[in-house]
């Protein structure tokens, strides 16, 4: 337990000076994480009205929506209340939840919630452009502020990422 403390204790001291470090960026989203969503908009499509659909896209906020390329009419649309951390695949961006394992792959998350997992040998986290939380296999929960990276001094199992 003591040891646990000075651990938390020295990461924070490293938190206090740790400067951001630029990751490799690619912004491509994985399609898992859009599959329900397509599901809900295809089923809205065939009974929302245009206008209703065009209703909800202006309305602004947090709305996901369906819209015919060529013509630019909005086909579906809704109002979307579930936050969700999305996958950036592969790699990670300077504005996304990025942690790197010790064989050097890197794990990115955009968005904003909660995700459950198990990433193994983890050894640097970043924060990205919002405050992060990691909690890891051992019971410690880990919180930084927007731009922090940071190195573990060993490879930790992260099971929960928070934005």
């Amino acid at each position: 337990m003591k040891n646990r403390l000075i651990t938390i204790a020295a990461t924070a001291i490293v938190v206090a000076g740790a400067a951001v470090t630029p990751q490799a960026a690619f912004a491509t989203t994985g399609a898992d994480g859009y599959a329900a969503i397509d599901a809900r908009l295809a089923a809205l499509q065939e009974t929302q009205s245009t206008a209703d659909a065009e209703r909800i896209l202006a309305s602004g906020g947090n709305v996901q929506a369906l819209v015919d390329p060529d013509t630019g009419e909005v086909l579906a649309a809704f109002r979307s209340s579930a936050r969700a951390l999305t996958p950036v695949t592969p790699g990670c961006t300077t504005t996304s939840a990025c942690m790197t394992s010790s064989s050097g792959v890197p794990y990115g998350y955009t968005g904003s919630g909660t995700r459950t997992g198990s990433w193994k040998n983890i050894v640097r986290v970043g924060a990205g452009d919002r405050r992060t939380s990691y909690a890891a296999s051992n019971g410690a929960a880990y919180n930084y502020s927007a731009g922090v990276t940071i190195s573990w001094a060993r490879p930790v199992t992260v099971v929960k990422i928070s934005r």
